[in-house]
């Protein structure tokens, strides 16, 4: 799981670590297609990283600004994304990246895949909210 506080409120924050179109600008070599509104229940998500992995995703629960939960659908890649948002005063948020169980499809055992994957999806959501908290510091320190 990969944890972070963001200077923003809640809402802010929901609204940034969600905006999946946006991934590649947290995600290195990832281009995501998702719809250019707030993510509901039941839209799909497709993101291609290094223009070969292919990770296609479905929403399966949207509750803002709390909650988003995605499942992973292939063709390769397996499991569950779930990014919780909680508040840490008026003008700050936490947010929790969890890739659960995310595996390899095919004859492998799961957990073992899962167990190889787990340290490059966490490295990946740890640089994805480093760089959006980054972004946002950069935002703040211009408009001072």
């Amino acid at each position: 799981m990969a944890s972070r506080t963001l200077d923003l409120p809640q809402e802010w924050a929901y609204a940034v670590v969600t905006a999946a179109r946006h991934h590649g600008h947290w995600i290195p070599l990832t281009r995501v297609d998702a719809p250019a509104r707030a993510l509901r229940a039941g839209d799909e998500v497709v993101g291609r990283s290094a223009l070969v992995l292919v990770d296609r995703m479905r929403v399966t629960h949207a509750d803002a600004p709390h909650e988003l939960r995605l499942v992973k659908t292939g063709p390769l890649l397996l499991g569950e994304v779930v990014i919780t948002v909680r508040p840490d005063g008026p003008a700050r948020a936490v947010v929790d990246w969890v890739e659960d169980g995310v595996h390899l499809r095919g004859p492998l055992p799961r957990r073992l895949t899962a167990a190889l994957l787990r340290p490059s999806l966490e490295a990946m959501t740890t640089l994805a909210l480093w760089r959006i908290d980054r972004s946002v510091r950069r935002q703040r320190r211009r408009r001072t």
